[in-house]
């Protein structure tokens, strides 16, 4: 299941660019036949109704492209889940896609892209296919190896279904976010009212972690013996989140540093 959903989700994006490489003759081709029909319908339904065809197929042609998107953003629903992504990181690539798909709308000479599609209509409709299934169904209960193997002694789960779980292959209820992006600090120096005060709006608001990373790219670790960690293993630590850290000095100054 784990490469089905992600290969589903690459052949539904292949075949939104498809679509959207269409000339404007051709992709209005395919709407027209529904367009038409529904206007029969609704002379007939509604006799003396002033809705154009025109205005029609305007309604069919921007439903299709919700329409594609919700059926992307379920599939990438089961994708994130097998494979462990953030919502956040989820929502940057269905952003990424619509972006995509309508600057490729350019390259046929009668069509265009359109910012509106992007945010409207597309990215729109991958929130509403995402975003309704992380609702209906985002509650699988994560299972810990040592309480597989207890499930498996008991005869509870299979040896497969353990084997998931002991190797991290079942799907994983999905977070808004699987990593810090800030850095919250706080220092603290005794019988210094005045300046904790000061400290405490400096620090207020909690500091990117992308300027961290930024200013470890000019860190050499070998030249210092002061921090016993590589760049990579302060990389990896700061991008944890829940990270605690306080230090006491000698002199009685304190400095928390918290990872959120």
């Amino acid at each position: 299941m784990k490469y089905y959903s992600l290969v589903i989700s690459v052949l539904i994006t292949i075949f939104i660019f498809s679509m959207s490489l269409m000339s404007g003759d051709a992709s209005g081709e395919i709407s027209s036949g529904l367009s038409v029909s529904i206007k029969q319908g609704l002379d007939t339904l509604f006799v003396n109704n002033n809705i154009s065809l025109q205005t029609i197929h305007l309604i069919v042609r921007k439903s299709a492209h919700v329409f594609e998107y919700v059926i992307l953003g379920i599939s990438y629903f089961f994708t994130a889940r097998y494979w462990h992504l953030s919502i956040l990181k989820v929502l940057v690539i269905g952003l990424l896609t619509a972006t995509v798909d309508e600057l490729l709308q350019n390259l046929p000479a009668d069509r265009y892209a359109s910012a509106i599609d992007i945010f409207i209509y597309d990215f729109g409709g991958f929130i509403i296919g995402f975003g309704l299934f992380v609702l209906l169904f985002n509650n699988v209960k994560n299972i810990s190896a040592e309480e597989s193997l207890k499930l498996l002694s008991k005869n509870d789960i299979s040896t497969k279904k353990a084997y998931s779980y002991l190797y991290n292959e079942q799907p994983t209820k999905l977070k808004f976010t699987n990593r810090a992006h800030f850095l919250k600090l706080r220092i603290i120096i005794p019988d210094e009212k005045g300046v904790n005060n000061f400290l405490r709006i400096l620090f207020f608001f909690p500091i990117p972690l992308f300027l961290l990373r930024v200013a470890l790219a000019f860190y050499d670790p070998t030249k210092s013996n002061d921090i016993p960690l590589s760049k990579k293993e302060i990389i990896d630590l700061i991008n944890h989140k829940g990270i605690s850290v306080v230090v006491n000095a000698s002199s009685k100054e304190k400095i928390i540093i918290k990872t959120i």
